[in-house]
């Protein structure tokens, strides 16, 4: 049950400019970060859907540019996947697709 209560939370923090909004912020900045990418704040994020596993997975604008793919597992980790563009050029599927 704390499994759907984090990720509940993540997704929330995704929809609502809250404190909620702003930790979910700095736990995808840490994640981009620690996987080595330059991320110094978050501009945009937003669910973009889930993976074959089931995992959530959340595109990520940073605000000194670059995008990226966060993933939120079901036994509450939280990883990097990709860059935007690795997604899109490996599966097809967009981060931000226009409307």
């Amino acid at each position: 049950m704390q499994r759907v209560h984090l990720i509940c939370f993540l997704m929330l923090g995704l929809a609502m400019p809250s404190a909620h909004a702003q930790l979910a912020h700095q736990l995808f900045e840490i994640v981009i970060t620690k996987h080595g990418e330059s991320c110094t704040g978050i501009a945009k994020a937003q669910a973009i859907g889930t993976s074959t596993e089931g995992d959530s997975l959340v595109a990520v604008v940073c605000s000194n540019g670059g995008n990226h793919v966060v993933r939120l597992h079901k036994n509450n980790a939280v990883s990097y996947l990709s860059s935007c563009a690795t997604l899109a050029s490996e599966t097809g599927l967009r981060c931000f697709a226009p409307r």
